[in-house]
């Protein structure tokens, strides 16, 4: 099993169309289960979760070989833009 956060996104969407297409198992993860139809119509199986919920990726990751993770930034850390004044 292969899982792929933010399946629906560029990257981990061609990620999950080249496993699917070899007959990989898959597992996609998204907010939006409706965004994950095309892949659940070539035989992914959906998991319906945010990434910044550590509980439903513990669960998302169980039995996976192997994840393709894309995290988004925390745009409201403290340092996450720097300017040239500080």
């Amino acid at each position: 099993m292969f899982v792929i956060t933010g399946a629906s996104g560029k990257t981990g969407g061609a990620a999950a169309e080249k496993l699917l297409s070899h007959g990989e198992k898959v597992r996609v993860i998204g907010r939006d289960a409706t965004r994950l139809e095309r892949f659940t119509q070539k035989g992914a199986e959906a998991f319906v979760a945010d990434v910044t919920d550590a509980g439903a990726l513990k669960k998302a990751f169980s039995g996976a070989k192997a994840v393709y993770a894309m995290n988004p930034p925390n745009i409201s850390a403290r340092m996450f833009v720097r300017t040239r004044n500080e």
